[in-house]
């Protein structure tokens, strides 16, 4: 077995390249399947998810290259769908319409600032300052209690087949220090969240985008020993931007896996998602 990727991000949205671009390097890499997840459209201006007008061309594309492709590499028709009450969801009518192969549900905005604009935890730093000040009064701990509460909420009225990016509220920390990522009250956002992952089914992927950047995975590594003791299934996503990014620090990853005692990840074999011994790989 080759790797698969199921987190990815093309220049229908935020990322670099084109969908056959990511197809070929896949093939390139000797990969078993890549799933193509743009962010879904959200119903206000970013710089970052796909206009909703690109939607159809988006699905459409996928189909014909999924089959242009077909006897040589497995491609899954996929969206990031992002969490916001009332506005957002994996479970969208037009989410739904889309007839996915599979839905990475993520929650990236957990407020607005003043002048109404959403805010998102992975903006950047100076952003992501004047978002945490404007929305939470600069109340760290309430802010990642909030993020935690919406991606539970996702997880119980949303289900998606995977949860993106897990614990993306701390990706700040390393510059701001903004909280003890080992205090009791945040250990206990995280394990409340994995409860929920694990009653609804839902794959945990280790998202390794920022690895080579600043050593960073989300979920990191400190947590792997809780999601292996509740045998959530997992993945390992890179969440790339370009397509050179496709298998980012997966032999790290799968090391750190095997260490912590995971035997099996899972992979859509067929169409299904089912486990896949680690060293098969």
């Amino acid at each position: 077995m080759g790797w698969t990727n199921y987190h990815g991000h093309c220049d229908y949205c935020d990322g670099q390249g084109t969908i056959e671009d990511y197809i070929k390097k896949a093939i390139e890499l000797k990969m078993d399947g890549i799933g193509i997840s743009s962010h879904a459209p959200v119903p206000f201006p970013t710089d970052w998810t796909m206009p909703a007008y690109k939607l159809d061309n988006y699905l459409k594309e996928i189909e014909e290259l999924k089959a242009k492709y077909a006897d040589q590499i497995d491609v899954y028709k996929a969206l990031e769908v992002d969490y916001i009450p009332g506005l957002a969801s994996p479970k969208h009518e037009k989410i739904v319409a889309a007839n996915l192969d599979y839905c990475v549900g993520s929650v990236h905005y957990i407020g607005q600032m003043n002048d109404g604009t959403h805010w998102a935890v992975d903006a950047p730093a100076d952003e992501f300052m004047k978002g945490l000040n404007e929305t939470f009064n600069g109340d760290i701990k309430r802010a990642a209690c909030r993020y935690y509460e919406l991606q539970r909420e996702m997880l119980e009225q949303a289900t998606p087949d995977i949860i993106g990016h897990m614990d993306k509220i701390k990706m700040h920390n390393l510059t701001f220090g903004l909280f003890d990522e080992n205090e009791q009250w945040y250990l206990d956002e995280v394990n409340k969240t994995l409860a929920v992952i694990k009653a609804k089914g839902v794959i945990v992927e280790v998202n390794t985008k920022a690895y080579y950047r600043d050593g960073h995975l989300f979920p990191g590594p400190e947590h792997f020993a809780k999601i292996k003791e509740l045998n959530i299934p997992i993945t390992i996503n890179s969440d790339a931007h370009h397509p050179d990014k496709l298998v980012n620090a997966f032999e790290e990853v799968e090391e750190m896996l095997l260490k912590a005692g995971f035997t099996h990840f899972v992979e859509l074999v067929e169409g299904k998602w089912q486990e896949v011994a680690i060293a098969e790989a």
